[in-house]
């Protein structure tokens, strides 16, 4: 019996050792400072662990876009900067890729919308100043949409925020 347990002890351990080896074998693993350039023409300049973008980086679009900021195992992370082709930009926090939380996106007029973010859409209260500090309009969003001063889905108003996804 006691033997039986050894080797299911034994059978878990391998398994639980062999599922955390990297994912990258010799020379093809990335770890540090890399410039990666993309067959669709985009641009990966940053930090890499075990091939994954992890860290500090900058990625240029082929479109002309840019993101600066931090990544976590693939993907946009923490704080960052995302400065379209237009001029328009997006100060503010990411989670999993997506805009999430706190967020300033600065129009190329002057106009600045700052509000919070779930899942790349601006939701909740917001609102949107002249380049002076002038408040131009504060209302309820839902999922980038003004929908009004009180909360209601009824409302056909209607303002455009670039989503890079």
């Amino acid at each position: 019996m006691r033997t039986k347990y050894c080797l299911l002890l034994f059978f878990y351990f391998f398994c639980l050792c062999k599922s955390n080896q990297k994912i990258c074998e010799g020379e093809n693993c990335r770890n540090g400072k890399f410039q990666v350039d993309y067959e669709n023409g985009d641009r990966f300049d940053g930090e890499f662990f075990e091939d994954i973008k992890h860290g500090k980086g900058t990625y240029y679009y082929s479109n002309g876009d840019r993101f600066e900021g931090e990544y976590q195992f693939g993907y946009k992370d923490g704080l960052g900067v995302y400065r379209y082709a237009n001029g328009d930009k997006y100060i503010g926090s990411y989670t999993k890729g997506k805009r999430q939380g706190s967020g300033k996106y600065y129009f190329s007029d002057g106009l600045i919308l700052e509000g919070y973010w779930e899942n790349n859409h601006l939701q909740g209260n917001a609102k949107i100043v002249n380049a002076k500090g002038n408040l131009v309009l504060e209302g309820i969003w839902k999922n980038s949409r003004w929908i009004g001063i009180s909360p209601t889905d009824s409302s056909m108003n209607a303002i455009e925020i670039s989503n890079p996804e």
